[in-house]
Order: structure tokens, then C-alpha cells, then sequence
């Protein structure tokens, strides 16, 4: 009987599914962008990931700009130095 059932049963190997025409392989060829979701589809978690994001721009803007104030006064520390030892005198320096 098993080798009835081995006649009716096609061979493992058979293609199961449509490999033409528009099956559900079927690649498109137009359009496939997806479509965007409506942003009232946020996840409760973008409110949290914005706020974080608006933080560290504001915390990346305050450092920048502590550090080109920092710049501007050791510029012009060097240049008081530069003067300084253009009139004759040389820096004094602690012993």
C-alpha cells in the first residue's frame, strides 16, 4: 500500500507555486513606495525620543557655544601676551 501512496503523492521537488504571471511571487514593476503613516500614528515613545533629541541639540548648542566664547578669550589672551613682550618686557612667571 505504501507504494500506492508514493504513486498518487507527486515528487517533493514540484514547484507549489506559480512561478509566472501575477502569483504571489510576482515582482512589481510601477510605483512601490509604501505609503507614509499619518503622524498621529506616533508611538507614545516619540514624544519621550523627541524630547531627548531637543535636549541634547539644545545641550550640543550651549557647549559650542561656550567653547567658541573660551576660543575668542584665549585668542586675545595670546595677543595680550604677544604685546606684552613686544614692548620690551617678557612675561613674568611664578617660581
Amino acid at each position: 500500500m505504501t507504494a500506492n501512496r508514493l504513486e498518487m503523492d507527486p515528487p517533493l521537488s514540484t514547484p507549489t507555486r506559480q512561478t509566472s504571471g501575477r502569483g504571489s511571487n510576482h515582482i512589481p514593476t510601477g510605483d512601490t513606495t509604501k505609503e507614509v503613516p499619518p503622524t498621529s500614528s506616533k508611538l507614545p515613545s516619540d514624544g519621550i525620543m523627541e524630547e531627548s533629541v531637543n535636549e541634547m541639540t539644545t545641550m550640543l548648542s550651549n557647549i559650542l557655544e561656550h567653547h567658541g566664547r573660551a576660543n575668542q578669550r584665549l585668542a586675545s589672551l595670546k595677543e595680550d601676551l604677544r604685546s606684552h613682550k613686544t614692548r620690551g618686557g617678557e612675561a613674568e612667571g611664578h617660581d
